[in-house]
């Protein structure tokens, strides 16, 4: 009976060994791998989505250009860094879904890397001619006050900016707040639909249908950007000298000019026998835009006086010009 019975049983581990191969272990050689490049390709998405959000900071286009305050084109906008969202997206494909080998100014071929590959040998993806991450620019700020405070920035930033340029002989206006800075991207890479395990010669009809629309990786970015980017050291202090009423009082007597004593400032000072109210030595409204703190300069040590070095700054924090 023992005899009969391990006959039977001989061949059983193999045929075990078969089944296990055939529907556990030569799956999971596939997907393991497979599972691994989707994962990159969503890093490739994220980081797409975040290039794009970024670089939206530092380059301009012709919708962030419109929002900037006045006297911001005294800049020259061809000398403003600028790039339009179809250029951003363009870059992103050519620089993030492509191989690290890749030269950044080849013209955009194939996208995908060498290793976006099913075991069959067959493109993981295969994008759309027209597939490229969408970019929405110089968008209204985000608000859960359902727009309340949003209206209320708007508003304030139109009452300074009508109180600033209320006077026409003033040269400075502040109109500088703007709620329009935010920037959104989303990315979605259409992934070709898994091969079955056995189909080893890249035909389609061993494909694992994922659903109508298949397998997409996406990915969402947003930024909030200061939409001011000042157009010079020029530019912004006659922004910010706007909100100093004293400015205005420097404004009303240079809308004098006497041949031979300068602006109605001089002439009062003439008037007061005061030389400390000329408009060298006392400026309305003036500001330094190339103030820097003390220590950031290097500090010269005066002449050897008598009573031996006298630094720029004593112990006390008290300094000498």
């Amino acid at each position: 009976m023992h005899s009969i019975r391990h006959k039977q049983q001989l061949g059983q581990a193999m045929t075990e060994m078969l089944v296990a191969c055939a529907f556990v272990v030569v799956p999971l050689f596939l997907i393991v791998p497979t599972v691994g490049k989707y994962i990159d390709m969503k890093h490739a998405a994220v980081n797409a989505a975040r290039y794009v959000s970024w670089e939206r900071t530092v380059y301009f286009n012709a919708d962030t250009l419109d929002n900037e305050p006045s006297g911001f084109t005294a800049f020259s906008h061809n000398q403003l860094p600028k790039k339009s969202d179809y250029q951003l997206a363009q870059e992103a494909s050519s620089r993030i879904f492509t191989d690290a080998s890749t030269r950044i100014t080849s013209p955009l071929g194939n996208p995908g890397r060498s290793s976006w590959k099913y075991h069959d040998a067959s493109e993981m993806y295969q994008p759309p001619q027209s597939e490229r991450p969408s970019l929405s620019s110089n968008g209204q700020v985000p608000d859960k006050s359902m727009g309340i405070v949003r209206t209320l920035m708007q508003g304030f930033g139109s009452v300074v900016s009508a109180i600033t340029g209320i006077l026409p002989f003033s040269s400075s206006q502040f109109d500088a707040i703007s709620t329009r800075g935010n920037t959104q991207v989303d990315v979605n890479m259409s992934v070709a639909q898994i091969p079955n395990y056995n189909n080893l010669h890249g035909d389609d009809s061993g494909l694992l249908n994922l659903g109508p629309k298949g397998l997409t990786m996406t990915a969402q970015a947003g930024v909030m950007s200061q939409t001011w980017g000042a157009a010079g050291p020029d530019h912004m202090k006659s922004q910010a000298q706007a909100l100093a009423p004293t400015k205005l009082i420097g404004d009303l007597f240079n809308l004098i000019k006497i041949p031979g004593i300068g602006s109605g400032q001089n002439l009062i000072a003439a008037a007061l026998l005061t030389p400390e109210f000329t408009d060298d030595n006392l400026v309305f409204g003036q500001m330094d835009e190339n103030a820097l703190p003390r220590d950031k300069y290097e500090l010269p040590e005066f002449p050897e006086a008598d009573d031996g070095d006298s630094p720029l700054c004593n112990d006390q924090g008290y300094c000498r010009e």
